[in-house]
């Protein structure tokens, strides 16, 4: 969530008079994320986050939209799409297509506890488990090739030393990238800033934009390596606890299973690469945030030089 497109008082007006959710009384831009435009606006009738969107189309978007009313209906805490009174659910608003949610209370956590971390495995296993039959007919598009055209892009940008840990790790996952594990719908992108917490239950899943069928083992360590990383450093016992809480739920496989420390050295080099690729070539936006790509290669290091007990007691190196 950031603002890239600036939006002023009586465009907000007019676009919020085709919706029968009230008057506007404020509105001010997020600044978390880095994808899309996105506000809090308050009514005379509630609290809502409008989200105008800068790169997916419009039947990508109708693809999320069908799939948050389906998380909804599951009981997901996820945002809840409002129609306008001719019952769509997205409209333009400068340029650019639009949708309003309903606000969801809490906040995000900046530093997760053993607690947090369990209650995201089990949050994260209830949306792999709601979703094991559902149609989502969206690819990964961040995928191994997609990060040998960022290394491309930017390569000649990085230091020796970097190129040099890219690519051994690019021919690592194209030698053991795994196949046949369980796949389905995966958020691919539920870092803490886009999980809400009050009163320290979780009370919202924010942010589906990046969402797509994928090994569900994929969106686990994407998770994992956010919310269980102290400051970029791996903190083993909130891996164990998202893992026991998530295998509470849905138990892993063997493959899944074996294939755990080679799935977390991918997301953190997928990570690593997104965030050099935006620090490189920044999006203009009235407010933006940058997030720090050291980070990840931090983490891809340790995950590279470290073994990982697994909570069953299986041991990997």
């Amino acid at each position: 969530m950031s603002v890239f497109t600036r939006i002023t008082r009586p465009q907000l007006d007019q676009f919020f008079s085709a919706y029968a959710l009230g008057e506007v009384v404020s509105f001010e831009g997020i600044t978390d994320g880095i994808d899309n435009t996105n506000y809090f606006v308050t009514t005379t009738l509630g609290s809502f986050v409008l989200t105008l969107f800068e790169s997916l189309t419009v039947d990508e978007l109708g693809h999320v939209l069908t799939l948050l009313s389906h998380l909804g209906a599951n009981k997901l805490r996820c945002p809840n799409p409002q129609s306008d009174r001719q019952s769509n659910l997205l409209r333009q608003l400068n340029g650019k297509p639009a949708a309003v949610f309903k606000r969801l209370s809490g906040i995000a956590i900046t530093t997760p506890s053993i607690l947090h971390c369990q209650e995201i495995g089990l949050q994260l296993a209830s949306l792999h488990r709601c979703t094991q039959d559902y149609d989502f007919p969206v690819k990964n598009s961040n995928d191994l090739s997609w990060c040998k055209t960022v290394l491309n892009k930017i390569g000649a940008h990085l230091s020796p030393t970097d190129r040099e840990l890219i690519n051994d790790e690019l021919d690592f996952q194209v030698k053991n990238s795994p196949v046949n594990l369980p796949r389905g719908v995966i958020h691919a992108d539920l870092f803490r800033d886009n999980v809400l917490f009050a009163d320290e239950q979780l009370s919202g899943l924010l942010d589906f934009y990046s969402a797509c069928s994928d090994a569900l083992l994929l969106d686990i360590a994407i998770t994992a390596n956010d919310w269980c990383c102290d400051n970029g450093t791996v903190n083993n016992e909130k891996f164990t606890a998202l893992l026991a809480a998530y295998e509470s739920l849905r138990p892993l496989t063997k493959l899944e299973k074996q294939h755990w420390p080679i799935m977390l050295r991918a997301a953190a080099l997928r990570f690593w690469l997104s965030r050099l690729e935006h620090q490189r070539y920044p999006r203009p936006g009235e407010i933006t945030q940058q997030k720090d790509p050291l980070v990840f290669r931090r983490i891809l290091l340790q995950h590279r030089q470290r073994a990982y007990l697994y909570p069953e007691g299986i041991s990997f190196v």
